[in-house]
């Protein structure tokens, strides 16, 4: 069965969500584990942030989700509850804005099935269900996009789906690297179980390698370049429609965040540390001066930073570094990703059928669909061998 028909197939069966079990189609079995998350990334907003819009920062639901949530590994052979043995284990990270585990769910199989390794999917700080099931509720959240559009009329793309990141960005663009250093503390504690064999499920021993697609890129490319890095020295990295410098993205979209939050986030960081802020000044300045994490995101900023401050980093890599980007993409281009990536292992592809950044591989009719089933395909083939 090919990609569109599983697509459709896996789609039906998990449209209420993530659930353990067999994936229909396939050996692959998911199961949740829980975590709990030491650090903390919260900020005092305080009278900065207009009324109605204040559920969206400082509430129980939305720090608890943030702290306290599931994560889930995804076993090939179907020996559910028994350590998979062999190379280790994979951590597969998602894109800006996500809500929902739908679309990985595939590719996460594949590439257990691909490489015989269990495969992690882990939630970004504030991202999947770590984040309340409120801002994805249309009902909820228009009221907020109509708020929106009326304190800030030039704001493009604005909806439902990006609100609750476009306002949290724009009223404290801290948050951004704040979650980002939380994400970094998380993973690299469940590296650390995921080596020493604690996590039920997965067998001690072996590297952990990353399959990271889009703003999950940036965030391993940051671990990558951190000093001394989370990243065991025998880990695989496999980028995916993701690379580049942040400067050089095009985060505006109706899925991402709308141009206000995206131009706040682009001034603050490139401006940085001229940018103005409402708090939290000194704890993000100690951040991004005074540790691994801040000053390698610092470098990730932009080209020049990166270029000044380390040369060519991903040229080094000897074989651990592997990069796909589509010559379509507009969110993260393709160019931008090679010229952050100099020197490493990179290849752009032209899909013969109609994709965007953030649903590169779209459910389609006829030839098309054909084309997306054959990229698919061609992508989790390359990625199996080179994870294996």
């Amino acid at each position: 069965m090919g990609y569109t028909a599983s697509e459709r197939q896996i789609s039906s069966h998990f449209r209420e969500g993530i659930a353990e079990g067999v994936i229909p189609g396939t050996g692959v079995t998911v199961a949740a584990r829980r975590f709990s998350s030491a650090v903390d990334s919260s900020l005092p907003d305080g009278q900065d942030v207009p009324g109605l819009f204040r559920s969206l920062f400082r509430s129980h639901e939305v720090e608890e989700s943030n702290r306290e949530f599931s994560y889930y590994i995804l076993s090939p052979g179907g020996d559910r509850g028994k350590p998979c043995t062999g190379r280790g284990s994979i951590i597969l990270l998602h894109g800006l804005n996500e809500r929902s585990w739908s679309k990985y769910i595939q590719w996460g199989a594949r590439l257990a099935d691909g490489t015989g390794r269990p495969v992690v999917l882990f939630p970004l700080a504030y991202h999947m269900n770590r984040s309340p099931r409120s801002w994805i509720d249309r009902h909820i959240m228009m009221p907020l996009v109509s708020a929106r559009q009326a304190l800030l009329p030039d704001a493009r793309l604005s909806t439902f789906v990006n609100v609750a990141l476009s306002t949290r960005m724009t009223v404290s663009p801290q948050r951004f690297m704040l979650s980002g250093y939380q994400t970094a503390g998380d993973l690299t504690t469940l590296i650390r179980s995921l080596r020493e064999g604690s996590i039920p499920g997965i067998a001690a021993g072996g590297p952990t390698d990353i399959f990271a697609y889009s703003i999950g890129a940036l965030m391993t490319q940051v671990m990558m370049l951190s000093d001394p890095s989370p990243l065991p020295e025998d880990s695989r990295i496999m980028l995916f429609c993701g690379g580049s410098a942040f400067s050089m993205m095009n985060g505006t979209s109706k899925l991402i965040m709308d141009s206000r939050a995206f131009e706040m986030l682009l001034s603050f960081y490139v401006g940085w540390p001229d940018s103005a802020m409402n708090g939290g000044r000194e704890r993000l300045t100690r951040l991004m001066n005074n540790t691994p994490e801040g000053e390698a995101f610092y470098a990730m900023t932009s080209l020049q930073r990166l270029k000044d401050l380390r040369g060519r980093p991903f040229s080094r890599y000897d074989g651990r570094l592997k990069a796909v980007t589509f010559e379509s993409d507009t969110v993260i281009p393709a160019k931008a990703v090679m010229e952050t990536l100099s020197g490493a292992d990179t290849e752009v592809w032209n899909p013969g059928y109609p994709c965007t950044h953030e649903s590169p591989f779209p459910v389609l009719a006829g030839d098309n669909a054909n084309e997306a089933d054959r990229t698919f395909d061609r992508l989790f083939d390359t990625a199996a061998r080179f994870l294996s």
